[in-house]
């Protein structure tokens, strides 16, 4: 039977591919655990160090156990780093233009490179693997990192050239002119890093593609390396300064590109230099890849509106309070979301891709499950802990007793929505596994506009310093009303599915 939408062959009866496709799945359950009736296929052998280690498939658990790692690892030398950097810069003028010259290329990469791109590549690519040829699917991830390479390369320039009327207008206009000249050739030497993260995206996607996530996770936990040791140089070097850590910043992004080569080329990765457009490929990867950029940039919009909000409330600490809140919230975010969505999207790609839409179900439950689980765990610990946490943490020099509770408070409103941001992230992720982009974006618009009216509504509703939970109330109830409706909208979707395929005369 051929896959009426990529033109792979799959199984011939849907029978067929739960038995036969699902013996590996089956072996790795077996040996795997159970946590509240799922089973959790896990193999410590698999984590040992060994012969092939960096080309080894893993499971689903094994992939997020991995990753997880990485972050922690990353998230603790970006304190080395952070301490490394105010001991050095501190609070000044120089430190100030570092910060405001990242803007522009991060926004520049979360829009163009970011997990957009990850997640329309991963299952177009998983597709052409499937088929067997595989000049074909070096062909697209070829086609892919030229075409993000011309692109990239067009915005940097225009980066450039725009960058001194973008730094004095539009992102640092109070600052004194001589900051503004080093915002400037800062901004356009850190343009050069979504460049090189755009590329080294590409080599993430084809890794994780191919279910392995030992050197991805490395380069998660490498990329604070690179910007350590510009610290370093501007530490031992008189005279570098602040250009130290910025030229950490290209370091950090061609560490993240390194890193990863060698099971590329381990596994016989060829690049050719190709330029079609009108490839079937590339469509298939753009039609998932605009949507998805539309809903970054609708979380864009989204953290304007809250910081136009937060202007308004009475004390004038909340901006700084909801940045810091937002930073412990986020961390459980990235362990559990983020890396258990990426574990899991190229093993729910493939069987899409194979009608295996039983074991699909099966797989969608396990994530969102654990998800769950894990970050109702997280959010007890953390509104329990939090304020202990934020003393030990932040609470040094200037950030005194009323900055601690004012971000607990903060800290609070944003926890109740943890289960909510978690599962929604994981949810929105199956869909991109469905070549469903479509669906993500309009849910986002919807917890957008959720959002908006519930922080006007708790603004008025609220008082004094009370109204600071407005804004982290909001982002809780809007993540739970859009992973709610993601869930069920998913549910919907794998019933039909499975009973269009119960409807199918066995061919």
């Amino acid at each position: 039977m051929v896959d009426p939408t990529t033109g792979s062959a799959v199984s011939e009866t849907p029978a067929l591919a739960e038995g036969v496709a699902g013996e590996e799945d089956a072996a790795e359950e077996a040996a795997g655990w159970s946590l509240g009736g799922l089973r959790l296929p896990f193999s410590l052998a698999r984590l040992r160090p060994g012969r092939g280690l960096t080309v080894r498939r893993f499971s689903v658990v094994e992939a997020a156990l991995l990753l997880m790692l990485g972050i922690l690892a990353s998230k603790g030398l970006g304190v080395v780093r952070q301490a490394l950097f105010n001991a050095l810069f501190g609070t000044g003028p120089e430190a100030n233009a570092y910060y405001a010259a990242y803007r522009l290329p991060d926004t520049l990469f979360n829009l163009v490179a970011g997990g957009a791109l990850t997640q329309a590549f991963i299952p177009v690519f998983v597709a052409y693997q499937r088929r067997g040829d595989q000049r074909e699917a070096w062909y697209l991830a070829s086609l892919v990192f030229n075409v993000l390479l011309v692109a990239l390369t067009v915005l940097l320039l225009l980066g450039c050239l725009l960058a001194p009327a973008f730094v004095v207008h539009i992102l640092v206009p109070g600052y004194p002119p001589a900051v503004q000249a080093l915002t400037i050739r800062l901004t356009r030497i850190m343009l050069i890093q979504p460049l090189l993260l755009g590329l080294g995206t590409i080599v993430t996607a084809i890794l994780s593609s191919r279910e392995q996530f030992l050197l991805p996770a490395l380069a998660t936990a490498i990329y604070n390396v690179g910007l350590i040791a510009g610290l370093v140089v501007a530490l031992v070097v008189p005279g570098v300064g602040i250009y130290g850590p910025t030229l950490g910043v290209l370091l950090a992004a061609a560490l993240q590109i390194v890193v990863q080569l060698p099971a590329l080329w381990q596994q016989g990765g060829r690049y050719v230099f190709a330029w079609n457009l009108r490839y079937p490929g590339l469509r298939e990867v753009m039609a998932l890849f605009i949507p998805s950029m539309l809903a970054v940039a609708v979380a864009y919009v989204s953290s304007i509106v809250e910081t136009t909000v937060t202007s308004f409330l009475p004390d004038l600490a909340s901006l700084a309070a909801l940045h810091n809140a937002y930073m412990l919230f986020y961390l459980p975010v990235s362990l559990i979301a983020q890396a258990i969505g990426q574990a899991a999207l190229p093993r729910m790609a493939r069987l899409e891709l194979e009608g295996r839409y039983g074991r699909l179900r099966r797989l969608f439950g396990q994530v969102i499950g654990s998800s769950l689980a894990l970050s109702v765990l997280s959010a007890l610990a953390l509104g329990g802990l939090g304020l202990l946490v934020i003393d030990v943490v932040f609470r040094h020099g200037a950030f005194d007793e009323h900055s601690a509770w004012l971000t607990n408070l903060a800290l609070v409103g944003y926890v109740v929505g943890l289960p909510g941001v978690c599962v929604g992230d994981v949810v929105a992720r199956s869909f991109y596994a469905l070549k469903d982009a479509r669906t993500p974006l309009l849910t986002n618009v919807f917890a957008l506009l959720t959002r908006v009216a519930l922080m006007v509504g708790l603004f008025v509703w609220l008082s004094g310093e009370q109204q600071i939970l407005a804004v982290s109330l909001s982002l809780s109830g809007s993540a739970s009303a859009e992973a709610l409706l993601l869930c069920l909208v998913l549910w919907w979707r794998l019933r039909q599915r499975l009973r269009r395929q119960a409807q199918e005369p066995a061919r």
